[in-house]
């Protein structure tokens, strides 16, 4: 019998290529690509995944000895997941090894520092293992669709009965009733046999969809975001791959859990930001979930009340088909929208208008409840010193403090460093510190001030410490145990509290101020968003924008809830500036703890980017190259930053010229003392 090799990839490990072991004759039968291997690596063992299996050895240099497979766990990643994997680590020009530890049930991504080498033990890796299935039998649905879910739902229903690869855009107005077309064709493609993947992008979101979901598929169910605990990460994994839990609900690392048999994959409210991982493997949980229905050849729905350009763009050039929810269920109407032009308040009303203090009061006084948004945390925006200008700034990061009130400190939002207030400016050593700004706890404060009875339930990252808190938080605004809902983002989109009536926007053109081509993008999609949380019960609803732009185009085209209006301007826009969805974008990122060197790194990216473009070009690929600039963040973490970006008219050119370039990185002696990082299809210019 001739040699079996396996070409195997070490689960965990930074390395970039793969190593070769000989099969012994006991395993040559059973080993398959995809299977969890023990090997030998250097003196100990590791975990791996077999890449390939074949009968011959590539070229390797005479010195290396082929070490044999020291064991086969009997457990396979599913060829839909192992397929998925490659493609993940080509398109990101990740390590396969990081990779394929994301995809292990039980292994959570950001647990380890970046660029950490540890390897898994195959005992660690225990959840992976093809049981007995168990179908699902979903009660029957509480209520009838509407005429026009009825109509997506049957447009969306043959694909699932005849599976073929498809995405659907389930453009939706708030409120007109997404998620119940999702449990739909969940049930359908259950009855199937099938399974399914529905991604949610920020824990918060996944608490009430899990209520929902729960109630219709019982033990079916299986949750997935890094607030589940290990142990019950490491049961789950178990019921998944059984088939037990055949629906997974989870945020974005879900994308690579091991469904069994799924028959669709749902991405809700896909314009969020909160898809793209932004730091390790710089992945958008949106794209990698078309990429696995594609490889499955399933469809998928892609919902939003508000779907990001590029969705809007290739539904347009017929890449996805486009199924429109224009109206509310039951016939409720879309809340009023009102401007308050802050520059005509003269300060009068401090942080809230008087229409907004007056719209509250009636609100409250009405048994009602109000949603109040700042996208902004803590109880100051930033410390300055009146004497000679100083912004008190974080150690590590180029970023401004933000001051904390009831901690008495001063809070870096990125690194999470803090020190307590100083009585004097460091620079200059007056005492003419102040407050400037203010955050969502200042903004509780004042509430407390203005209306007495108010009860106040504040929503961000200081006081939701916990995922039971959050769902503690979520409750009392259910229940009416608060009338007041006060938060940052985390409560923009996808809730549906009945009693709410009024959402006022302290300040909604804070966004504008980002130096980023996708900021209208985002602001329209979050004030659309949070507007649209008012009026879901049986009584109308109110929004109260407050703002210093109101004739913005942004703020114009909510006024008018004219999102197709605003994505034809920026559509526009884009195009003659060339900037995505029209191209491909790439960042490369340098970074180090000496400054001087990071910059000189840079500088010698950017022309080594230059030079490979210019020989592109000669072969008809064409390639722009901007920079070398420092990061918006210079510095973050102790680290400084500068970037590079790519910008290509076809993926595949990206993707040859992105590969060269990492090529010549990895053998330049002038990048040994600085790190570079590849952002595909960055989401932020930060």
């Amino acid at each position: 019998m001739a040699n079996l090799f396996a070409e195997v990839v070490i689960v965990g490990a930074a390395l970039e290529k793969s190593l070769h072991y000989e099969v012994p004759p006991e395993l040559a039968e059973v080993l398959q690509p995809g299977g969890l291997v023990s090997v030998g690596l250097g003196r100990s063992k590791a975990a791996g995944i077999v890449l390939s299996l074949g009968n011959a050895l590539p070229d390797l240099p005479q010195t290396i000895k082929i070490r044999p497979v020291l064991g086969y766990s009997g457990k396979t990643l599913p060829d839909d997941l192992f397929r998925l994997c490659i493609w993940i680590s080509e398109y990101y020009f990740y390590p396969l090894g990081e990779v394929f530890a994301l995809a292990i049930p039980g292994r959570e991504e950001g647990k380890r520092k970046a660029g950490a080498k540890r390897k898994i033990k195959v005992q660690e890796c225990e959840t992976l293992q093809d049981c007995s299935e168990s179908a699902i039998n979903p009660p029957p649905a509480p209520f009838d669709l509407t005429v026009e879910q009825g109509e997506a739902f049957e447009s969306i229903s043959p694909f699932i009965e005849n599976p073929s690869f498809q995405p659907f855009v389930l453009y939706g107005v708030t409120g007109s009733g997404k998620t119940e077309i999702y449990l739909r064709l969940i049930e359908k493609a259950a009855r199937g046999g099938k399974g399914a993947l529905v991604l949610v992008p920020e824990i918060a979101l996944s608490a009430q969809m899990e209520a929902i979901f729960r109630e219709r598929f019982g033990r079916s169910l299986a949750v997935w975001h890094s607030a589940v605990s290990q142990k019950i990460k490491r049961k789950q994994g178990i019921e998944i791959l059984s088939g037990q839990a055949n629906i997974v609900l989870g945020a974005r690392s879900a994308v690579l859990s091991a469904v069994k048999n799924p028959g669709l994959i749902v991405v809700d409210e896909e314009h969020d930001p909160a898809y793209k991982q932004e730091d390790r493997l710089r992945y958008n949980a949106r794209d990698v979930a078309l990429m696995r229905a594609k490889i499955l050849g399933i469809p998928i729905i892609l919902g939003s009340a508000t779907p990001s350009l590029q969705t809007i763009s290739r539904s347009r050039a017929g890449q996805y088909r486009q199924v429109l929810l224009p109206s509310r269920i039951l016939g409720r109407p879309l809340p009023d929208l009102e401007i308050v032009d802050m520059k005509r308040e003269r300060g009068r009303g401090g942080m809230f208008s008087a229409k907004l203090r007056d719209e509250i009061a009636r609100v409250l006084d009405d048994g009602r409840q109000a949603l109040i948004f700042l996208n902004r945390r803590g109880y100051a925006k930033y410390y300055l010193c009146n004497a000679c200008g100083l912004v008190l700034q974080c150690v590590s990061c180029s970023l401004t403090l933000t001051y904390h009130k009831k901690e008495n400190c001063l809070r870096c939002h990125y690194c999470g460093w803090e020190t307590p207030l100083p009585e004097r400016c460091p620079t200059c050593g007056h005492s003419a510190l102040f407050a400037h700004g203010f955050g969502t706890e200042r903004v509780e404060k004042e509430i407390g001030r203005l209306f007495p009875g108010a009860r106040t339930m504040r929503v961000d990252r200081d006081t939701m410490s916990s995922h039971e808190k959050l769902l503690d938080a979520l409750d009392a605004v259910k229940s009416g145990r608060a009338n007041v809902l006060l938060g940052t983002q985390m409560i923009a989109k996808g809730h549906d509290f009945p009693n709410i009536t009024l959402v006022g926007v302290i300040n909604a053109d804070a966004g504008l101020q980002v130096s980023d081509f996708r900021a209208g993008e985002n602001l329209v999609q979050l004030l659309f968003q949070v507007a649209g949380r008012a009026g879901r019960g049986d009584e109308p609803g109110r929004v109260i924008l407050q703002t210093y732009n109101p004739y913005h185009y942004t703020i114009e085209s909510l006024l008018k809830m004219d999102y197709d209006g605003f994505c034809e301007m920026e559509l526009e826009s884009r195009k003659a500036l060339q900037y995505p969805p029209f191209t491909r974008l790439l960042k490369l990122l340098v970074t180090g703890k000496d400054e001087k060197m990071v910059r000189a790194g840079a500088q010698l990216l950017a022309s080594l980017c230059r030079e490979k473009a210019a020989d592109l070009k000669e072969a008809g690929k064409h390639i722009a190259v901007l920079g070398p600039s420092p990061s918006p963040y210079l510095k973050l973490k102790d680290r400084f930053r500068w970037q590079v970006f790519v910008k290509a008219w076809g993926s595949s050119e990206m993707q040859d010229f992105a590969g060269i370039v990492l090529h010549c990185v990895r053998n330049e002696p002038g990048f040994h003392n600085v790190q570079v990082t590849v952002d595909r299809d960055p989401s932020s210019d930060i």
